[in-house]
């Protein structure tokens, strides 16, 4: 029998195609003529029309002169009124100031586009003024965000001696005196910027480009330190780009200015133009690590993940106690897919900072997604050690704690995830996963039913709803939640999976079918699509197609009793009963005390004529003392033996 494919209605009549039947009243002929009489009387009063009019041609000269004026007068008006209704107020006021402002008509049109005008004028004005202020505003949350990244980070000035000649062989005392000032003064700034008296090293240093105005180095000193004096104000940062740019043009080879340009445009969110500041500042100057970690954090962030590997593998290099720089590495090496390389740099990280929470958190990601639960488990534990009011951290550890079937643990870290964060939906899903886990259905019904409060529209939130209610007992609840996570999400497997289970179980296997199709459609490596889609064949009578999906069930999880009792069942209705019979003693190798594979195996053997083996399996069966029922079955099928 061909199995119906899901999805698929019946067709409906259509009346495309069909022709329309034309209305009787209808009629192409053209209007009815009128008599030729009537026509004669019109060309009569054409005529004495025409004649009076010649007879009072001044008056029509007057008359036809005074019809063009209003003529014009009205289409000018029209014209303008087009131009005011698009919001053309200019245009509008070039018709009308060419008119005569006397008519009532045009003053009152001229007053409408001038109160249009300027209300016009008055929104842009404020529209512009918001568009400032939103940008005034963003600008000082950047600058705010530099200055704060600033004080996290100081910056020392080392000023290099001068070469040896320094001046022409010809230079004057005064000259070279001049210059000896210049770089005292160079030095005194940079003792007081080092020291982190900004507004003080940066008069040193406008002092000494005022006294040498092609100094490239006191202008980007000078540049850096407005930048460092006040970063959140934006006088001084609009100082420190023009000194930094002016430095620039007398040295294109210095790579401070570009820094402290890239600094500032990184603050203000401009990654493009700090990205080709800080790529020149690293060519310049490749030995600078802060250049390079800032340079690889916006590499990473525009999701150029290779390029910004090089730049904070160069960065640790320089210095091998950059904490930050080890992770941002393999944060890095995490999104290349390299994960043992990621879990050296994220080690390399805590060999210099020892409660350093992300590193273990992110190693401890990584084992679990390698499936070593145990590796896992221990690294996630050392980030809640170093973080216990994280609940991410918390709840990854329970994750990892219910990967490796420890259910109380996973119960425990769930509940302190929950407590710091009483209304997270992932943490009252996670915790009516376990309950249930646990065998604790009542318990788990309020966090699940917490979860779908809190994500309406989450198909797993709607799905471990209806788990819970399955697990109680509410099957008609149970549906109609599996049923809403299908709805949000038609591609949720196990809602489909769970659903067409219920149906099966309730006796409805053609209900369930469709359900069961689309999950191994969807998810063709399910063991418990295969296995629900297997018992719906079975079902069904089915047997051929029941044998191909508990086949495929059976790849999956070998060890699987019910499956292998169901395929030997199916096997054994589907007349092959050589199959039926490696099926069930399968089932009896995993689990001897599999009462109903004995029964259906001394069937079988019966069938063949065998009565002697089957005598001995049901005699064997009987002193195993199974349940009552089946020892009944078993004694009944013995006595018709004898």
């Amino acid at each position: 029998m061909k199995t119906p494919q899901p999805g698929r209605g019946a067709g409906r009549d259509s009346a495309a195609g069909k022709g329309r039947s034309r209305d009787p009243r209808a009629t192409d002929d053209l209007p009815p003529r009128q008599p030729q009489q009537r026509r004669r009387g019109l060309l009569i009063a054409g005529i004495i029309v025409l004649c009076v009019l010649a007879a009072g041609g001044t008056f029509l000269g007057i008359t036809l002169k005074k019809a063009a004026d209003a003529g014009r007068l009205a289409s000018s008006l029209k014209q303008a009124s087009y131009y005011e209704g698009k919001g053309e107020y200019e245009e509008a006021l070039k018709i009308l100031n060419g008119l005569d402002i006397d008519d009532p008509r045009v003053k009152q049109l001229l007053d409408d586009v001038l109160a249009k005008k300027k209300a016009s004028d008055d929104a842009a004005r404020q529209q512009e003024l918001s568009a400032l202020l939103a940008q005034q505003q963003q600008l000082r949350a950047g600058l705010n965000e530099l200055g704060e990244k600033l004080k996290n980070q100081p910056q020392k000035i080392v000023i290099q001696p001068p070469p040896e000649k320094t001046a022409a062989e010809n230079a004057t005392t005064a000259e070279k005196e001049r210059q000896k000032k210049v770089q005292d003064l160079l030095q005194k700034g940079a003792a007081a910027f080092n020291a982190g008296r900004y507004g003080e090293a940066r008069k040193d240093f406008e002092q000494a480009a005022s006294l040498d105005p092609g100094n490239a180095n006191a202008l980007a000193y000078a540049g850096l330190s407005y930048l460092r004096e006040d970063p959140s104000n934006p006088a001084n940062v609009q100082k420190a780009v023009d000194l930094s740019n002016k430095a620039i043009d007398k040295n294109p080879d210095l790579w401070l200015p570009h820094r402290t340009l890239g600094e500032i445009y990184d603050s203000r969110k401009l990654a493009d133009d700090a990205m080709k500041e800080y790529k020149i500042a690293a060519r310049l100057n490749p030995d600078d690590a802060d250049t390079l970690f800032a340079l690889g954090k916006l590499q990473y962030r525009a999701k150029l993940f290779a390029d910004a590997l090089k730049s904070f593998d160069g960065c640790v290099r320089l210095r091998p106690d950059f904490t930050s720089a080890h992770f941002n590495k393999g944060m890095s090496l995490v999104q290349l897919g390299q994960g043992a390389q990621a879990i050296d740099a994220f080690k390399s990280a805590l060999a210099t900072k020892k409660d350093f929470a992300d590193a273990y958190y992110m190693i401890g990601s990584i084992l679990g997604q390698k499936g070593d639960s145990a590796g896992a488990v221990d690294y996630f534990r050392q980030a809640v050690q170093y973080a216990p009011d994280n609940p991410g951290f918390l709840r990854e550890l329970g994750t990892a704690y219910m990967t490796r079937g420890d259910f109380s643990n996973a119960e425990a870290s769930y509940g302190k995830a929950l407590a710091l964060q009483p209304d997270s939906a992932t943490a009252n899903y996670n915790m009516a996963s376990v309950k249930i886990k646990l065998g604790k259905a009542s318990e788990a019904l309020p966090y699940a039913q917490k979860a779908e409060d809190k994500d309406p529209d989450s198909a797993p939130s709607a799905y471990i709803l209806g788990l819970a209610n399955e697990k109680l007992g509410n099957s008609d609840d149970a549906i109609r939640y599996y049923g809403m996570a299908v709805q949000k999400d038609p591609k949720f497997s196990p809602a489909l999976i769970n659903l067409g289970g219920i149906y099966d179980s309730k006796g409805m296997p053609d209900q369930a079918l469709s359900y069961l199709q689309s999950a191994v459609e969807i998810a063709p490596e399910s063991y418990e699509a295969h296995n629900n889609l297997g018992n719906v064949f079975l079902h069904k009578q089915q047997f051929q197609d029941s044998i191909t999906q508990l086949t495929k069930a059976l790849s999956l999880k070998p060890d699987a009793r019910d499956t292998q009792y169901n395929l030997g069942l199916a096997y054994s209705e589907n007349g092959q009963t050589t199959e039926a019979k490696t099926a069930f003693i399968a089932v009896l190798r995993l689990d001897p005390t599999y009462w109903d594979a004995y029964l259906n195996l001394a069937r079988i053997l019966v069938k063949e004529g065998n009565n002697k083996d089957a005598r001995d399996i049901l005699t064997k069966l009987i002193a195993k003392t199974p349940k009552a029922d089946v020892k009944q079955e078993a004694q009944k099928l013995l006595d018709q033996l004898k």
